[in-house]
Formats: structure tokens, sequence, C-alpha cells
């Protein structure tokens, strides 16, 4: 079962990654005068999150299944809680730019996408990224 999701994680990091890049480059194409982001109209953002959403769950489920408390410290520790605190910041900011409806929402949003996308970028090991 570990191998499995070891895979699965492998794979689909690829798409969380990308869902997050077109996350950001939506909200920073948005023009500065556009409508106020909504609930409706933050799709995008919400569906880059909810694929970092399940990579977590996946990653809760691996670290559980695998033992990940016995690994390096980088993979027991550093990795899950930096993407945990990703997750937050990425949550965190798109709901605050949701809830603001101002103008500059959407580059709020693409901001904390933005900074969830270097934090994640930050505690992948080296070694996965290849």
């Amino acid at each position: 079962m570990a191998d499995t999701l070891v895979t699965i994680h492998s794979i689909w990091r690829w798409i969380v990654l990308l869902g997050l890049i077109v996350a950001v480059g939506y909200g920073f194409s948005r023009p500065s005068d556009a409508a106020p982001l909504r609930k409706d109209t933050a799709r995008t953002f919400t569906i880059a999150l909810i694929m970092l959403d399940i990579q977590v769950l996946i990653g809760i489920l691996l670290w559980i299944v695998d033992r990940g408390w016995d690994l390096d410290v980088f993979r027991a520790w550093i990795h899950p809680v930096g993407m945990l605190i990703a997750l937050g910041v990425g949550h965190a900011v798109v709901g605050r730019a949701t809830r603001s409806g101002g103008t500059g929402a959407y580059r709020t949003a693409a901001l904390g996408i933005l900074a969830t996308l270097v934090i994640v970028a930050a505690t992948i090991p080296r070694d996965a990224w290849f």
C-alpha cells in the first residue's frame, strides 16, 4: 500500500504544482478594476487549493502508513509541517480575499497562492524533484 501511495503522491505533486502556477497566473492576469472576487469567481483558486488539500491528505496517509516519523528529519518533520503551513497560508489568504470583495482581491489571492507555491517548492525534498 505504501508503494501505491508514494506513486500517487509523486504523480499528483506535478498536477498540484501546475494548478498552483495556473492560479497565480490567473490572479495576476485579471485587470485591477475587475469585478470583486466572490465565491463563484474564485473557482480557479479554490480548485488549486482543493488539489493541494488532496495532496496533503495523501501525504498524511503516507506518513502514517510508512511510519514517516522514522525517516530523516526533513522528510519526517520539515516536509509535512511545511506543507501544512502552505495549506494554511493558501486557504487563509484566498478566504480573506474572497471575504474582502475589493477590486484588489484577485491580486491578493494570487499573492497568497504564490506564497503557498514558494513554501511547497521549498519543502519538497531535493531528490524528489527529478
